[in-house]
């Protein structure tokens, strides 16, 4: 849209160069049967008519480059400020990292270890930057059956109820996931794999991401990342859970 409403406005600018790079030859050739003052104001046409056929484009040429300057510096301003949210959102999670590798009472560790969860939850449905999104873990259960189990949803309003349970298509699907540490990302569950990835009765939802959370060979769950709308996320919304995933998983692994 920017592109359609910037050109039709150099049309004016390149009509008026090309008015004055006709003037500057005629006005020569007058100026060879003119006498007198109307030889010197032939003369000074010309000379005017030449400077603004050089000097139009120029002007244009340095418009051109100061605009792309600012619209760099905004760009490089909103990144700025977007590091500066992702730095402010990840110091909590991180510091509580820290805090838990060095609790040595196990009471205590497992405390801040159930805070991990509910913080990196509301980290990652802000960080998206999307309306009414929700982000849930799904704790793995050994069994015997292996289950995923929704302990926990942030974010949009609506509980998970969805139990992946190992011998169902939808149970095998998940933990085969959770267990290879892979991802998984739906752009419209009303097309992809609705009956698989159905998080609720209501399967309100229609953009999905699911990541595994895992450190090493040992699975701990998965988080899942859910919306309202097709095509909600991205990659660095995928690159977002990812890492959320990581931090969370490193939180369950430390003993």
């Amino acid at each position: 849209m920017a592109g359609r409403t910037t050109e039709p406005r150099a049309w004016p600018w390149v009509a008026v160069a090309l008015v004055f790079v006709v003037l500057s030859p005629v006005a020569s050739l007058l100026t060879r049967d003119a006498t007198g003052r109307a030889s010197v104001a032939w003369i000074v046409v010309q000379a005017l008519a030449t400077a603004a056929a050089f000097l139009i484009p120029q002007v244009r040429q340095i418009r051109s480059e100061q605009r792309q300057a600012k619209a760099e510096e905004r760009e490089f301003d909103t990144r700025v400020e977007v590091e500066l949210a992702f730095n402010d959102a990840l110091e909590p999670v991180v510091r509580l990292l820290g805090e838990l590798a060095q609790e040595t009472d196990r009471v205590r560790r497992e405390s801040r270890r159930a805070q991990a969860v509910p913080l990196v939850l509301t980290t990652t449905a802000q960080l998206t930057g999307q309306d009414r999104v929700r982000a849930c873990w799904f704790a793995l259960e050994p069994g015997p059956p292996q289950r995923l189990l929704p302990q926990e949803s942030l974010g949009r309003a609506g509980a998970v109820t969805t139990v992946f349970a190992r011998g169902t298509p939808a149970g095998d699907a998940a933990l085969d996931l959770v267990t290879a540490n892979r991802q998984l990302v739906v752009g419209d569950l009303s097309t992809g794999q609705p009956d698989l990835w159905r998080l609720d009765d209501t399967a309100a939802c229609r953009s999905l991401v699911v990541v595994a959370v895992a450190v090493g060979n040992v699975a701990h769950g998965m988080i899942t990342l859910d919306a309202l709308e097709p095509d909600s996320f991205d990659d660095d919304d995928v690159a977002l859970v990812r890492l959320m995933a990581g931090l969370l998983g490193t939180a369950m692994s430390i003993r």
